[in-house]
């Protein structure tokens, strides 16, 4: 009886080698591709800062509406096709987008800044108790 209940997968339980293989695959999967991301708060501001090495300022959407901070990125892949002899060994990277979102309340929309550094993109958006703003940021 214990043996055919820690074989469903209704209750969540896998066999020890199956999670082992997922820990070890874990690298290798493309949903675990996320923003990486760190939010600080103060009496006065939030900051945002969000790992985005590689990525142009300009491949990068920031918005802010109804209290929710929108993080857009949109990820290039290099592939070179010139090489005839099959010669490449491996190839890891990606393209596509990859989005976040976070509720930030009670922010100055028209006085948040941004700056991209060294692959790190960051956030400052000041608190106010009036909100206003159309919601764009532009990244200095």
């Amino acid at each position: 009886m214990a043996n055919d209940l820690m074989t469903r997968n209704g209750f969540g339980m896998m066999d020890p080698f199956e999670r082992m293989a997922q820990r070890l695959w874990a690298p290798f999967d493309d949903s675990e591709q996320v923003l990486k991301t760190d939010i600080s708060e103060t009496d006065d501001q939030y900051q945002v800062k969000v790992d985005i090495p590689g990525i142009d300022k300009q491949d990068v959407k920031l918005a802010y509406r109804d209290n929710l901070l929108s993080i857009k990125v949109q990820k290039h892949s290099f592939v070179d096709h010139s090489d005839k002899d099959q010669n490449v060994v491996m190839n890891e990277r990606h393209e596509g987008t990859l989005q976040r979102d976070y509720m930030l309340p009670d922010v100055e929309a028209d006085k948040i800044q941004a700056s991209q550094t060294d692959g790190v993109l960051t956030i400052t958006l000041p608190k106010s108790k009036d909100v206003t703003g159309d919601g764009k940021i532009e990244i200095n």
